[in-house]
């Protein structure tokens, strides 16, 4: 009865996390001209091309470490200096975006960001906890059937520890087939993302027009990899770095 009991606590709560709430719509940009939209796509492309020049310090450092020769070292230089470039480039493209949507929005306007990340930020919670309890779930049950089969063998009850064991191969299996612990993670990767925007959000004073088209890009993004960019698979790590990477490229402030 036991048994019985904590088989269907389990499939209750597999489909619960099979049967989240549908993700809200992202909020649009207001105040949108051709002119806008040219400097944002210029600012958008000079974040991307500081991201890039940060990387290749990276990689630069990287080599320098083992090749101590000349070539190595000036390939590190000139990498720092194209970071140097890359920095005042983005900032005058930004500094061009914000100057063409400077206006103020009101406090509905900004209101209706701040409502749409906390309902992002809770329902990311709710998935994280959802998969992160039935994963904890799993391992406990593991270890309650493994136990069981194991006094059954001593008790010499044959019949009853072959079920069991098979019930604990099952139950050690399902992690394999259903990437329960990697959908944790990667839910937790999209909570502490809808919850820095969310603070970010919260501290903003007098929030402009770039403002608001800047959170809603950023909304836009997380809503995209909970949906569209979600991973099929258990490769989560790939996901989460192309997420942070599209939010730091879109992040105009």
């Amino acid at each position: 009865m036991r048994l019985r009991g904590a088989i269907l606590f389990g499939l209750i709560l597999a489909g619960q996390v099979c049967t989240a709430q549908a993700p809200a719509i992202p909020l649009r940009q207001i105040q949108i001209t051709p002119q806008v939209q040219e400097a944002q796509r210029k600012a958008v492309l000079a974040r991307r091309d500081l991201i890039q020049a940060r990387e290749n310090v990276l990689r630069a450092q990287a080599k320098a470490e083992t090749d101590t020769s000349p070539a190595a070292k000036a390939n590190l230089q000139n990498a720092e200096q194209q970071v140097s470039v890359a920095q005042n480039d983005a900032a005058a493209a930004q500094n061009r975006a914000n100057q063409l949507q400077s206006d103020a929005v009101t406090e509905q306007q900004w209101g209706q960001i701040r409502t749409v990340l906390q309902e992002f930020k809770e329902r990311f919670a709710k998935s994280m906890n959802q998969y992160s309890t039935l994963a904890t779930y799993l391992v406990i049950a593991a270890i309650v059937l493994g136990l069981v089969s194991a006094v059954a063998g001593l008790g010499k009850k044959s019949i009853l520890a072959g079920v069991v064991s098979i019930l604990v191969t099952s139950v050690v299996s399902v992690p394999k087939l259903f990437p329960i612990n990697e959908r944790a993670a990667y839910y937790r990767a999209l909570f502490n993302q809808s919850s820095a925007l969310l603070l970010q959000a919260q501290l903003r004073l007098k929030p402009t027009v770039a403002d608001y088209n800047d959170f809603a890009r950023k909304i836009g993004v997380l809503s995209d990899y909970e949906t569209a960019k979600f991973p099929a698979g258990g490769d989560v790590a790939t996901n989460t770095e192309n997420l942070i990477k599209e939010i730091e490229t879109s992040n105009g402030n």
